[in-house]
């Protein structure tokens, strides 16, 4: 069973073996919180219905989180030397591409050293990465599982319609991920996010809501926009409708 890391009322996964589990057998994704030099990195912070449906399917538990009493003196150093020659590397590219006009500014200028001199002084001075300035990564060198939380559910606030839909579009063998960035509460893809655009944003409605047609307007207009279909999802006796807007221009 997966371990879902319960930190400051949020679900995380640490661990990649856990993340790939997730993603190719249960359809997944979550939502990526660290970052190193702008690639997304674990951990992974799970959607509320993410984690209901899959302490539901006892897929995963919730386990509390034991901060390490271990140092990170050497975690600290090693990751700013990673830093600083990844930066360097970088750096020594970007000179490559340049350097003839470099060599032309020094000798310009009466400066008649050797060019690999004059490469190694400019890459040097322009690839320093101070302590203050690294990257940390949203991680820990750490993790220790201890008592289930299996009170977790029942403490938290979960919208029953918002976790009925997810499911039941979960159980259709679609992926979800967060709508939010859309104006709506999931987007909907038939394959792996990765290599599939979505298809649908679906937006979760009381069914006795009423909206103007200027708000379907809106929201139709919207998902026409970015090439995607609107659906209005609703929890009706127990069971999930489903009502698909479609923009047509004159």
């Amino acid at each position: 069973m997966i371990n879902l890391i319960l930190l400051n009322s949020e679900l995380f996964i640490f661990d990649v073996e856990d993340w790939l589990t997730l993603r190719k057998e249960h359809r997944i994704i979550g939502d990526f919180v660290g970052s190193l030099n702008s690639i997304p990195v674990l951990p992974l912070k799970l959607m509320p219905e993410e984690v209901t449906l899959l302490l539901a399917k006892e897929i995963g538990k919730v386990v509390n989180f034991i901060q390490s009493n271990d140092t990170t003196e050497n975690f600290e150093s090693n990751l700013l030397e990673e830093q600083r020659l990844v930066y360097k590397n970088n750096r020594k590219r970007q000179l490559e591409e340049m350097f003839t006009d470099i060599i032309a500014s020094k000798r310009k200028k009466g400066d008649t050293r050797e060019e690999s001199e004059i490469f190694n002084e400019e890459l040097n001075k322009s690839s320093q990465i101070p302590k203050d300035k690294m990257i940390w990564p949203i991680t820990l060198t750490s993790l220790s599982s201890v008592t289930e939380n299996v009170d977790y559910v029942a403490c938290q606030k979960i919208n029953l319609q918002r976790y009925s839909v997810f499911k039941d579009l979960w159980e259709k063998g679609y992926y979800i991920t967060s709508g939010e960035k859309f104006g709506g509460d999931f987007l909907v893809y038939l394959g792996d996010p990765i290599t599939h655009h979505a298809i649908f944003i679906v937006r979760c409605v009381d069914a006795t809501t009423k909206m103007t047609p200027y708000d379907i307007i809106a929201f139709g207009r919207l998902a026409t926009s970015v090439k995607k279909r609107v659906v209005l999802a609703s929890l009706i006796d127990d069971i999930v409708s489903y009502i698909t807007v479609n923009w047509i221009d004159d």
